[in-house]
């Protein structure tokens, strides 16, 4: 090493000599430095001799990426499921898939508060993990256990034990959503196990479906189920469903304030209703179309109505708009009393 540093120096010695005296020129300085390189067996650059961190040496250097994905929650109490769209920050040792399924089981963001939590505080997510096209979630059996703001003797309780399968139902078909959005699994496969040391098991039916008696007969792989979706068809249909059954606390819910007002109360919304006294006989309505920009969806109702003031009215081939209020479907109160008064 020591004579290929010194044949280096007499070259440089050399061309030096030949230069103009006081002048040294660049030329010369990248010669200089190429040559050092190759005899050094490294580049001379200042940053390329900076140190590598402890990170990079260990390998476990924070990389992260961005991904916008759609989560699915519960819509209020209705036996649906809400959209909320959120991007996450994927680092290197996280899956896209669990990272979705943390998210479902942590529950929706503050900015949807039409949301609802599905998962019983306490559940976790063991394992979540790929094989072609289905994914294995494992989760631990706090999953199977008392419903958030269930009283001590839940299981005693019929409505209580109705309500513990619809979420655990909704939350299997939230999973399923979630993960096959945009085609990233095609079925979903949800387990339970007491720590992430045990084998996985198949949960038995009877968890989801109460008519279900046989404790053998087990939940298998689960695919998208739009049925379960706040679609633009669906919610109008509840709203009408609803209406026809002056349950309005069911359209309610599915009512969202004009830009700059609020809703008024639901006591104050049911008077309204009563004093109206607008009667659905009859309807029928299109799957509707969506706004290219998304914001908005238009369905077509076909409806009989009968008024005590009024008297008897038809609305025919009516075009029905819908807005999107934070990431789901929903009416403004106007466009619901342009319905129920008809001129």
């Amino acid at each position: 090493m020591k004579k290929i540093v010194v044949c280096v120096l007499l070259t440089l010695m050399l061309c030096f000599l030949a230069q103009p005296l006081g002048q040294v020129s660049e030329s010369l300085m990248i010669t200089v430095s190429s040559a050092l390189d190759r005899a050094l067996g490294g580049s001379t650059a200042p940053e390329a001799t900076q140190k590598p961190d402890f990170s990079q040496l260990l390998g476990t250097q924070s990389a992260s990426d961005m991904m916008d994905v759609t989560l699915y929650y519960r819509y209020r109490q209705t036996e649906l499921l809400g959209a909320q769209r959120m991007v996450l920050d994927i680092t290197r040792d996280q899956t896209v898939a669990r990272s979705i399924v943390e998210e479902l089981v942590a529950g929706p963001d503050t900015l949807h508060g039409q949301l609802t939590a599905l998962f019983p505080q306490g559940t976790q997510v063991l394992s979540v993990t790929g094989e072609g096209a289905t994914a294995f979630v494992t989760l631990s059996r706090v999953f199977l256990g008392a419903p958030d703001g269930a009283p001590q003797d839940w299981e005693d309780l019929e409505s209580w034990q109705e309500e513990a399968a619809l979420r655990r139902s909704l939350a299997v078909q939230s999973i399923v959503l979630s993960l096959t959005e945009g085609g990233r699994y095609q079925r979903v496969q949800v387990m339970v196990a007491q720590t992430d040391d045990d084998a996985p098991e198949r949960i038995p039916l009877y968890c989801f479906d109460r008519t279900q008696t046989n404790p053998s007969v087990v939940l298998g792989a689960c695919s998208r189920d739009e049925a379960v979706r706040l679609t633009p068809q669906r919610v109008m249909t509840m709203i009408l469903e609803g209406w026809q059954a002056r349950d309005w606390a069911q359209v309610y819910q599915l009512l969202t304030p004009e830009t700059g007002s609020q809703l008024p109360t639901l006591s104050d919304f049911e008077a309204q209703m009563r004093r109206a006294d607008v009667s659905l006989l009859a309807y029928s309505v299109s799957q509707g179309t969506v706004s290219l920009d998304g914001g908005t969806a238009t369905l077509v109702l076909d409806a009989s109505l009968r008024s005590t003031a009024g008297g008897d009215a038809q609305i025919v081939r009516e075009s029905v708009p819908l807005v999107r209020a934070a990431d789901n479907w929903a009416m403004t109160p106007a466009t619901l009393e342009s319905l129920m008064i008809r001129d």
